[in-house]
């Protein structure tokens, strides 16, 4: 159960909820899932959230949109009990009544301060994560709702679709088409340049149209899809870790597992042992 770490994950529906005791950093890096950050105990944690940098410290959040280009910076000492929520936008938009809810949905500022009923259902969750699947039927997506409802309530921005297609970023179809290859190629971890002749396009020019059109960098887009398919498929049990590495391009599994550490804090084999056993999986 890795109680030394104080590692519980819960997977379902609504996405991934992560409460982990940590001190290594995390790589610059994006998803198109809501991310929600709350420090349970232990040291405050400096992230920086597109090029600013905040301290979630007692008592805060951190609240960061799909795409938002987000690191967890490096800390010495005690380390932070953290609790990590990647909400799919369609959990996220049912939950909340919410249409369009990837783009009609967004946090105005990374770093909030919560109040006393947001706190509550904060510790509910927690209390809920805390136990292991054998401990008793805990419905941690119940309680889960009920924590993203007191933070929606407090801190979402309902946006109409005048004001999304306002701020929209540019189109480009060559774009659509880069990022349409790299999900049917991340098994080839596919370059750079790769990536960019096929679509017709310079290394510089498609590093540049991708920035523009989609927020973050096309390594940072394989990134995020290597990350998404490993994760299930480490979930689903089938294929040896080993295996997974192969699928995703990786020369070695080693070079997965400081991939994987990198993005999430924990390695593959910590994720999938604790992903199944621990917290009571809901959905």
């Amino acid at each position: 159960m890795a109680r030394d770490r104080q590692i519980r994950i819960a997977l379902g529906s609504f996405g991934r909820a992560t409460l982990h005791l940590t001190a290594g950093p995390l790589v610059a890096h994006a998803h198109a899932e809501f991310h929600l950050i709350f420090k349970l105990g232990g040291a405050d944690a400096c992230f920086k959230v597109d090029g600013e940098q905040h301290r979630l410290g007692d008592g805060c959040a951190l609240l960061i949109n799909p795409w938002a280009t987000h690191a967890k910076l490096p800390q010495e000492g005690e380390p932070s009990l953290l609790l990590a929520l990647l909400l799919e936008p369609q959990w996220l938009g049912d939950t909340l009544a919410a249409d369009h809810p990837a783009v009609g949905l967004r946090f105005p500022q990374p770093l909030v301060r919560m109040d006393a009923p947001t706190a509550a259902a904060l510790a509910a969750l927690a209390g809920c994560l805390a136990h292991d699947a054998g401990d008793g039927p805990a419905d941690c997506e119940a309680a889960l709702a009920g924590l993203v409802g007191q933070v929606a309530a407090r801190h979402v921005q309902r946006r109409s679709m005048t004001e999304v297609l306002a701020s929209a970023r540019p189109l480009d179809y060559r774009i659509k088409r880069a990022a349409e290859y790299i999900r049917a190629h991340v098994w080839e971890n596919p370059s750079v340049e790769t990536v960019a002749g096929a679509v017709g396009m310079s290394r510089s020019r498609l590093f540049d149209q991708f920035k523009a059109c989609m927020g973050i960098s096309p390594q940072q887009y394989l990134d995020w899809v290597r990350v998404s398919i490993a994760t299930r498929l480490l979930a689903e049990q089938q294929a040896s870790i080993s295996d997974v590495a192969h699928q995703l391009g990786f020369s070695a599994q080693g070079h997965f597992t400081r991939f994987f550490v990198q993005h999430l804090g924990l390695s593959p084999s910590e994720f999938r042992r604790v992903g199944m056993t621990g917290a009571a999986r809901a959905g």
